[in-house]
This record gives structure tokens, sequence and C-alpha cells, in this order.
């Protein structure tokens, strides 16, 4: 079979370029922020088990939730299937790609031919487009572009465990009941829910209190972490390399929200936009403050950065709760 005849796209952040693809195989074209905005994608989580050598910052909705809301928003046909069987999860696979449809598969992409990972990600999302001969030709996002890997590499991918992993999902989409006139109300419901869980998180690791949180916890780190510098360094590049779209997804909110203001007219959305783009700013100054330090600087650069965070927290709820009210 040839490769389907799609433009591909490649963006910033895994699952949504992933949709995207999905979306334009049936001329369905939307940008990669309306996607993450519908999506509620902007969030924030502080983690950090013993498990885990260094903390994590996350500044989306957990793995999976923004292809379901994006589908619950929109009225898409949201087809999703597991299954423990390598066999069974390729014949489904081909299955799909021979009837003409992108297909978004979760997985690690450590185990592809081309990556070049130094670490497991069992989460990560990338559309399949097609297949030939003992390959398979996926999209991955900017950094990457279009790929190929082979058959064996796709199913130790696609079977790997982890935190967050699936048994190797693959995810179809149809039209179903899309109209471009549902567009604007989409947008003003994503935006209420969004901005409600930020302001009322279930734990006070996510929203604007784990922001206040983090800004705390990161002044203990010198304390806590066994290489701090090494450690602050993975962490910023993270927050602005590992698929945000910089500025820990805020410029890609940002985004959305001026799009948002173009569909509905609500001037609040475009003003907090203008807003969210500095907070934006003020996450890469977070992050470069991380990436820069050395061990004669991780204190200092901590509490710089530390302080940064706590106004953040404010910020952010601020900026949350009148989008909150702009959309009722």
């Amino acid at each position: 079979m040839a490769v389907i005849d799609i433009s591909p796209y490649s963006g910033d952040h895994c699952e949504s370029t992933t949709l995207l693809n999905m979306l334009r195989n049936h001329d369905i074209e939307l940008s990669e922020p309306l996607i993450f905005g519908l999506g509620q994608g902007l969030s924030f989580l502080y983690w950090h088990s013993k498990q885990m050598p260094t903390p994590f910052l996350a500044g989306r909705v957990k793995p999976d939730q923004l292809i379901r809301n994006v589908a619950d928003a929109l009225t898409l046909e949201l087809r999703a299937q597991e299954t423990a069987s390598a066999a069974k999860a390729e014949a489904t696979l081909l299955q799909a790609l021979d009837e003409g449809d992108v297909v978004g598969l979760k997985l690690d992409r450590y185990h592809l031919d081309y990556a070049h990972e130094n670490h497991h990600f069992a989460a990560h999302y990338l559309a399949c487009i097609g297949y030939e001969d003992d390959r398979f030709v996926v999209v991955e996002t900017r950094s990457l572009g279009v790929q190929s890997t082979s058959r064996e590499s796709l199913t130790q991918a696609r079977s790997a465990r982890g935190p967050m992993c699936s048994r190797s999902l693959a995810v179809r989409v149809g039209p179903g009941g899309y109209e471009e006139s549902v567009l604007a109300k989409a947008c003003r419901s994503s935006i209420l829910a969004t901005a409600q869980e930020f302001l009322d998180p279930p734990i006070t690791n996510m929203g604007f209190k784990g922001i206040t949180k983090a800004a705390s916890l990161m002044r203990k780190w010198p304390e806590r972490l066994d290489r701090p510098a090494e450690a602050m360094g993975i962490v910023g590049t993270s927050m602005e390399e590992g698929g945000t779209g910089g500025g820990l997804f805020r410029t890609m909110w940002a985004q959305f929200l001026e799009e948002a203001y173009e569909l509905t007219g609500i001037e609040a959305y475009d003003e907090v936009a203008v807003e969210y783009r500095r907070i934006s700013e003020r996450w890469t100054e977070v992050a470069n403050l991380l990436r820069d330090a050395d061990d004669t600087t991780v204190r200092p650069a901590l509490e710089e950065a530390a302080s940064i965070v706590d106004v953040l927290a404010n910020d952010e709820r601020t900026a949350m709760a009148r989008l909150e009210e702009a959309s009722r």
C-alpha cells in the first residue's frame, strides 16, 4: 500500500499534531492551537515521586484527554482500540490504513528506528499514514517530521510498558456530526472547563495551587536532589523544548485564545491572550534559569526562578478567573 495522500503536518505537541493529521484526512482543517484549546489542553502539574530522579513540571492535561475532549467538543466519531496481542494490534492497524484512515498511535518512541531518545516515555503520540513493504510511515512533531520505521520497532514501541502507557492503543476519528458552526460554542465551553479545572484542581499539585507548591518545593531541591544542577537542566529543557511550543504550553494557549476571540467576538479572550503571551515569556525565563545553572549557581538560580513562579501562580489564577467569568 502507498502512503495516504495528505499534506502531513508536524507541529509542536505530539497529541495535537496527531489529531490534526487525522482530521486533515477528513478535510477538517483546524490549527494546532485551536485543537489544543478545544482539547482543554492547558493545565499544570508538579510531580516528584520517590522513584523519579528529577521533578516533573507539566503544563498540559494528561495524555489521552486532549483527543477525547476535542472529539466531545466537535461531536466527532472516535474509535479507540487497545489489545495485549501484538499480532492483533498490527492487523487492526493495517486494516485501518487499507481503508484510508490516518491512525493515531500511542507508544514509546525510544524503540523506533529513527529515534535517539535517552529516556523512556510510553505516552508519546504519532500519526501513522501508511506502510510500504516492511516499514510504516509516520508523522512526528516538528523536530522529526515524516519518518519511517520497521515493523519490529513499531511493535516493540507500541507494546512498551511504563507510566501512562496503554496496550498498543490505536485511535481513529471520523467526521461524525461535525459542523464548522459549532466552533464558537465549543471554544467557549472548552475555555470554561479549562478555567474551572485550573481554579479548583482536584489535588494541590495541580492548577494554580500546584504552581504555588512548585515554587515552594523548588527552593528545597538542593537538599532533595542528588545532582541539583543536572536535574534543573533536565526540568528546564523539558519545560521549553518537550513539545510545549515554548513557555510551558502558554504560547499555544495564547494563540488559541486569539483564535477563540475571532470565532466568538468575546474581547476578554483577546485581552487575556496578551496576558498569556507575557506569562509564557516568564515561564521561558524560568526554564532558562534552570537550564543555565551550574554547581556554583544552583541556589541563586533556584531562588530567582521560584520567585517568578510564585508570581506566576497569582497571574495565572487572575487570568483564568477572567476567562471563567467571560465564558459563562
